[in-house]
């Protein structure tokens, strides 16, 4: 008999927890086929990890275009080797995930792109020494030298909007992260006068799950001592 759709804990897999076994049906016009085409029973898992990473959109042999979003989940194994689950729907992903990892008492470790990610994404000074931030129609060039700020701001049309503020006024550095779509961004804003307005000093965008986080966070320690401020995460 085919499986029941109450059976599926998503998409098009079969998790049952007593056996550890993971089963994977393949699609048959609206159902689903009466034999699995894979069958996993876990050997002892050491680790699992939930990889999400974006990248440019490939192009198969047969013509059929792949979305740039990515998600794999890899249990490995305690005596070597592992089960690599490649999961584009990465609600199914994570479901996947933790439940391998519940069976085993274990935490899911989430990271980026699988070949790890790259170091040499944080931006560099100018040739006087300044931080300069483009952040849609604003720009920022913090002069640390100076002790300024200043937010260069372009009308939608013509003209400019230019203010100036002191480094004294900036209260902390707090370091922002956000996914939009296939894309990743890093935003180090700097929390500034006692309304805590946020003024984005550095930034960085790329696709998602390449850039180091380790990276922005010692980028953020480094800027805020350099200010005589508190980073924040």
């Amino acid at each position: 008999m085919p499986p029941e759709e109450g059976d599926f804990l998503c998409g098009d897999w079969i998790w049952d927890a007593a056996p550890r076994e993971l089963r994977n049906y393949p699609r048959k016009g609206k159902k689903h086929a009466e034999e699995p085409q894979a069958v996993e029973r876990l050997k002892p898992v050491r680790s699992v990890t939930w990889h999400r990473w974006s990248q440019a959109p490939m192009q198969t042999a047969t013509g059929q275009v792949l979305p740039p979003n990515h998600s794999r989940v890899v249990a490995a194994y305690e005596g070597g080797g592992d089960l690599t689950i490649n999961e584009y729907d990465r609600g199914c992903a994570e479901k996947l995930a933790h439940a391998i990892a519940e069976a085993y008492g274990l935490q899911v470790i989430e990271e980026g792109a699988p070949g790890g990610r790259r170091s040499g994404n944080l931006p560099t000074k100018d040739q006087m020494g300044r931080l300069v931030n483009e952040a849609g129609r604003e720009q920022i060039i913090l002069d640390e030298v100076g002790g300024e700020i200043t937010v260069t701001k372009r009308g939608r049309f013509w003209g400019k909007k230019r203010r100036t503020l002191r480094t004294n006024e900036v209260r902390r550095l707090e370091l922002g992260y956000g996914v939009a779509g296939p894309v990743e961004t890093f935003t180090v804003w700097g929390i500034v006068g006692p309304e805590e307005e946020k003024i984005p000093l550095a930034s960085y965008s790329g696709y998602e799950g390449w850039a180091d986080p380790e990276e922005w966070r010692e980028f953020t320690r480094h800027l805020g001592r350099s200010l005589g401020v508190e980073a924040r995460f």
